[in-house]
């Protein structure tokens, strides 16, 4: 039989749990940490009143009844409520293809397991939102029912191999119950976190229809829902708490659940509470006791590890303030998953492979240069995975695994041929372009500027003050200057005013030193195009001595000479640099030295071995020459990599 249980529609809608057992709802309702209910954690229900606040429990009442369709699965939900709880933590809904995927990578290396080794092997998703590296009764992002013979979940593969391999009921049911109390996965939103709880529950019930054609009768239900609510919990991943709890929380707790949830007992429970808020804690069923989650994290002595930690954590935080920011948080469930297990398999966006983004870059080399990780899928366009989202840079698959060794990712480069051309350069030349590259904050103002106009200081912040930012000319427009103004020394400041490029003289005492100032160099805008390999750059220009610019552009080069710096635009045009700025240009974001530390340093004078004289695509024939480049090799930068006037 391979119908599901629940296969008419994939709204679990409560009053169907409620008619068959309110015990069995309440179990699935528990938090075990704080024996009380789970919390809302969402603001997406808070209108319809105080109870339905994030902070507030998830009562039967609120979500039965009336209010039955309530909680829906996120593909069944509104538009504008999916867009919600995308945006705020940059979290994308995972197609079923990612998931097999991922579980496929362990799961080959457990699949000559006896089927008791097998299921014993503890398994967790992390922020599972509704479990579907758990079970996967239908796909999160299309809604289509997932037929049971080709379920993807880790909880769907235990459970299949028993039904092929155990005959006897009773030591199905005992194998099962091991199955489940190996199977983890924690989510903030309560709603989310009730829908993951009842699939569990539904694919038991749909394993054992398959088997037995039949359902299973209510105390089997309430044993497998016991498991369920003690093993996929509530908890905030990055500071291992119930969800606000550190900001006001009622720590005395009246009602206990019994083993099946059939008796309620009275009684007051004390829970250790910290600033930080209550920590979660998970059943360790081996010696039945309840832990703290965070005690086993770093812990090589800690009596609960887990085998395999699965998933797609959130991707970045909006930080609240006058200026909206956001910042990356995927680097920080990554560390976390390989503290507390012995392989992972996340999927995270892609830019960290090119030591770009907003993760820590000593966090990226560490990423890089690990003998225990490597890449199992990339995907430069993002939007090939997760439909109509642009996650820049990409995204890619990890695994990881502390016992393996494999060699180190160091510089990432997806495409086969640029990986051929990199390695060639590499062997060539030690010293590479980002070292003569002035990022677009390396100009500054001196205090001298502000001496002279102390009105200054109250236009900016202090951390902004000094910056000559991309709307300098208008935030300190007395200080630019007409020709007849000032006799002078002077600097002219290239920036944009209006939507077009221009130019500003500023005294030179208001410029602090700087090591390209009276040389020539090329200006290059700070930004350019989307991360596309091969893109153009848009209109770098020659920089004369004594020209500086505001913060929209960055600089290359400090020459004593007009040829040099000639010679490095011309280099800066062609097509061979721009191949090897794409290996780590991922984003619009040109503008650090570490992106053009993969191209090498040329000699830019009338001595060099490169005959700079010479038209753009004759200098880019003579560097094919120079790196031994073979037919395949240039006839990929000449088709990938656009050509610039």
């Amino acid at each position: 039989m391979s119908n599901s249980f629940f296969c008419e529609d994939i709204d679990t809608n409560e009053n169907t749990i409620l008619r068959s057992s309110p015990d069995l709802f309440k179990i699935l309702l528990s938090d075990r940490t704080t024996r009380k209910n789970i919390i809302w954690a969402t603001k997406t229900y808070e209108l319809l009143g105080k109870e339905f606040g994030p902070k507030e429990p998830i009562k039967v009442k609120s979500i039965t009844g009336k209010n039955a369709s309530l909680i829906r699965p996120r593909i069944e939900k509104f538009k504008y409520e999916q867009l919600e709880r995308t945006k705020g933590k940059a979290e994308v809904f995972t197609p079923l293809c990612i998931v097999k995927k991922q579980n496929d990578i362990v799961d080959q290396e457990f699949s000559r397991l006896s089927v008791g080794e097998y299921i014993s092997k503890v398994w967790m998703e992390i922020t599972c939102g509704e479990g579907p590296y758990m079970v996967s009764r239908y796909d999160s992002v299309t809604g289509e029912i997932v037929p049971i013979e080709t379920r993807v979940g880790f909880v769907d593969r235990k459970l299949r191999r028993i039904n092929q391999e155990v005959a006897d009921e009773k030591k199905w049911f005992e194998y099962v119950k091991k199955a489940y109390q190996t199977s983890f996965g924690y989510e903030f939103q309560g709603d989310s976190l009730l829908i993951a709880r009842e699939n569990l529950l539904y694919t038991f019930i749909d394993y054992y229809l398959e088997k037995f054609d039949r359902h299973p009768d209510i105390k089997l239900q309430k044993e497998i829902a016991k498991i369920i609510s003690y093993n996929v919990f509530q908890m905030d991943g990055l500071s291992h708490t119930i969800p606000y709890s550190g900001e006001s929380f009622q720590l005395e707790c009246l009602e206990q659940l019994n083993l099946f949830g059939e008796e309620i007992t009275q009684k007051t429970a004390k829970l250790e509470k910290e600033n930080s808020g209550v920590y979660v804690k998970i059943r360790n069923w081996k010696n039945q006791q309840m832990n703290e989650f965070k005690s086993f994290i770093n812990k090589e002595e800690s009596k609960m590890k887990f085998d395999v930690v699965v998933g797609n954590p959130p991707y970045q935080e909006e930080i609240e303030g006058n200026n909206r920011q956001s910042r990356p948080i995927y680097n920080l469930f990554m560390d976390e998953v390989q503290n507390i297990s012995e392989r992972s398999i996340l999927i995270t966006p892609a830019r960290f492979l090119a030591n770009t983004g907003a993760t820590p870059k000593k966090w990226n080399n560490k990423m890089l240069s690990s003998t225990n990780l490597k890449i199992e899928f990339f995907e430069q366009k993002s939007s090939k995975v997760f439909p109509n989202t642009d996650i820049k840079g990409g995204v890619v698959v990890t695994y990881y695994d502390r016992s393996k060794y494999f060699e180190a990712i160091d510089t990432f480069i997806p495409l086969k041929e640029l990986n051929s051309i990199f390695h060639k350069v590499k062997n060539e030349n030690k010293n590479n372009l980002g070292s003569i590259v002035y990022s677009p904050d390396s100009y500054r103002f001196t205090d001298s500027m502000f001496n002279d106009y102390p009105e200054f200081k109250n236009r900016t912040d202090t951390s902004h003050l000094k910056a000559v930012s991309s709307n300098v000319f208008e935030r300190y427009p007395e200080v630019f200057l007409s020709d007849e103004e000032f006799a002078g020394d002077t600097v002219k400041i290239y920036g944009r005013k209006d939507g077009r490029r221009v130019f500003k003289k500023i005294n030179k005492a208001y410029l602090i030193k700087h090591p390209n100032i009276d040389k020539w160099k090329v200006f290059i805008p700070g930004a350019n195009g989307s991360g596309t390999y091969g893109e153009a750059l848009s209109t770098p220009i020659l920089g004369e001595p004594f020209m500086a610019h505001n913060q929209t552009f960055m600089s290359i080069g400090a020459f004593d000479t007009k040829f040099e710096a000639e010679s490095l635009l011309k280099y800066v045009k062609g097509k061979f640099l721009r191949a090897m700025l794409g290996i780590m240009k991922t984003t619009q974001n040109n503008q650090s030295k570490v992106t053009w530390s993969k191209i090498p340093m040329q000699d830019f004078t009338v001595n060099s071995d490169i005959d700079w004289s010479k038209t753009i695509p004759e200098i880019d024939q003579q560097l094919y020459k120079k790196y031994n480049l073979n037919e395949e090799e240039i006839n990929f930068i000449e088709t990938k990599v656009k050509e610039m006037e």
